[in-house]
């Protein structure tokens, strides 16, 4: 009780602060305590003068936002880039386990067959690669990786999508009679 009287004083302290400038207080409000006008963040300034079809375009390939991969009008969108990128960082057992957990979970959630087996494929795919050059800006990086372990970790991933693709396959054709 005594914080909410408090933040109330201090509300109303900056309000008579910037009275009549415009800023966060105007009194010509109806109501003194809610200011009439408060200036946008930097960020959103450059949307104030933008029309609706605009600011949904633009949401629309912010990639938390996008409800497709062609939303990007052939623009190269850096933050969708940055975020594919990002599927490829580890070792190959890491990149692969991953896209091998993405096709496990279309299966058992949503039976989407064709986009797991894609996603099997890149996991046996990553396994295949060969091992990407060091970054030149970030200098040599030492990384200490049972080698064993990692080959039978590899091992592993890879009899596991085999299987899981042809799981896949088996389903698609039993689906296409």
């Amino acid at each position: 009780m005594a914080t909410e009287q408090s933040l109330e004083a201090l509300l109303e302290e900056r309000m008579k602060l910037h009275d009549g400038t415009g800023g966060i207080g105007d009194q010509s409000s109806k109501n003194k305590n809610v200011p009439a006008s408060v200036a946008l963040p930097p960020g959103m300034q450059k949307n104030q003068d933008s029309t609706s079809e605009e600011l949904w375009r633009e949401l629309n390939r912010t990639p938390l936002f996008m409800t497709s991969l062609d939303d990007t009008d052939g623009e190269e969108n850096v933050a969708l880039e940055a975020l594919k990128a990002l599927a490829y960082e580890g070792t190959k057992a890491e990149v692969a386990q991953n896209f091998r957990e993405q096709g496990t979970e279309l299966v058992r959630l949503e039976k989407r067959y064709p986009e797991a087996r894609e996603y099997y494929t890149k996991a046996l795919d990553a396994l295949k690669r060969p091992p990407l050059p060091p970054d030149p800006e970030e200098g040599p990086q030492v990384i200490e990786i049972d080698e064993e372990a990692e080959a039978r970790k590899e091992r592993d991933i890879e009899e596991v999508c085999l299987v899981n693709r042809a799981l896949c396959n088996l389903e698609m054709s039993i689906s296409s009679y």
